[in-house]
């Protein structure tokens, strides 16, 4: 057999979008977690038990996911402000987060429809999946050590 060619304007190019391939390694094995801690959760806990275990699912997606969404759309400003959006980010979303879960605690609605330890322990899942997937897609994204626009003076 021949070798595929391969095209040149491709080979070795940098990945345009790193926190898109991040979101997306990180998506697909957040998903694969978290439908079989759904599974197993609702062996364990019936319907209650997929409720809770959708529920972390969902927080864990959209939690992880706009932080991912907002390093991609600030990727084209300064790396200061980079991290100044990141912080406010993870700041923001811990803050909400905490609001969501004393209210949470305090609703009687959700703890007669949702088994709590089956949320608690399908997010912790999802998290180490989540970040597996996100660590996974970084160490194959293309991104170059140094800047090969610019001219080197020395």
């Amino acid at each position: 057999m021949a070798p595929m060619a391969h095209s040149p304007e491709i080979a070795g190019q940098a990945t345009k979008h790193p926190a898109l391939a991040m979101l997306r390694g990180a998506l697909v094995a957040a998903v694969v977690v978290g439908v079989n801690a759904a599974a197993v959760s609702t062996v364990a806990a019936g319907l209650k038990g997929l409720w809770g275990a959708l529920l972390g699912l969902l927080m864990v997606i959209i939690f992880s996911g706009v932080g991912l969404l907002a390093l991609h759309l600030s990727r084209r400003t300064s790396p200061t402000t980079q991290l100044a959006v990141a912080m406010a980010s993870y700041t923001g979303r811990i803050a909400i987060f905490g609001g969501l879960l004393a209210i949470a605690l305090n609703s009687d609605a959700l703890a007669q429809n949702v088994n709590l330890t089956a949320l608690g322990i399908c997010a912790m899942v999802v998290v180490m999946g989540w970040m597996a997937g996100e660590i996974w897609a970084w160490s194959r994204l293309r991104v170059p050590i140094y800047d090969l626009d610019k001219e080197v003076t020395a």
